[in-house]
């Protein structure tokens, strides 16, 4: 939590303190957070904050997945150290909440580096990309994550 609160500025969240707070928080208490560790440089490169089911949903929506917070520092934004993580994520779900079919996310509507680099995702099946109110809505299908990490463990390996 400390590393995302030294950070909470480039987070790129159009809420006030208070809110990126409750986002920073509620893993701890709904969820599960993953930190992301350079073992060759000794340092924290990332985080990243989930939360099972729904506040429209009372939480009991468990099959749905939310990323809450994540961050990594500028320098691993690699899309080698993302596939990485991204299977990381995918085995804290997996074992933290099983039921999980899909999962959905928000970023800042005008932050179009974050959009290009998130483009293919609405591509996959059962996923999608909604923008409302200055925010676009990620809703991506599990499966089609797996399926994704499996297409490129192929190509990197």
């Amino acid at each position: 939590m400390r590393f995302l609160l030294q950070h909470h500025d480039d987070l790129n969240l159009p809420y006030s303190f208070a809110m990126k707070l409750s986002f920073l928080a509620s893993p701890l208490f709904n969820g599960d957070a993953m930190l992301i560790f350079d073992e060759e440089r000794n340092e924290l490169a990332g985080a990243v904050g989930i939360v099972y089911g729904t506040g429209a949903g009372r939480y009991e929506d468990r099959h749905i997945c939310q990323i809450e917070i994540a961050y990594l520092l500028p320098e691993y934004r690699r899309t080698t150290l993302f596939l990485s993580g991204l299977r990381a994520l995918i085995g804290l779900i997996k074992f933290g909440e099983p039921t999980v079919e899909q999962l959905q996310f928000w970023v800042a509507a005008d932050n179009d580096a974050l959009r290009e680099r998130l483009s293919r995702l609405p591509a996959l099946p059962d996923s999608s990309m909604e923008i409302a109110e200055g925010m676009a809505h990620y809703k991506v299908s599990l499966q089609s994550l797996v399926a994704l990490c499996r297409r490129f463990r192929k190509v990197t390996h």
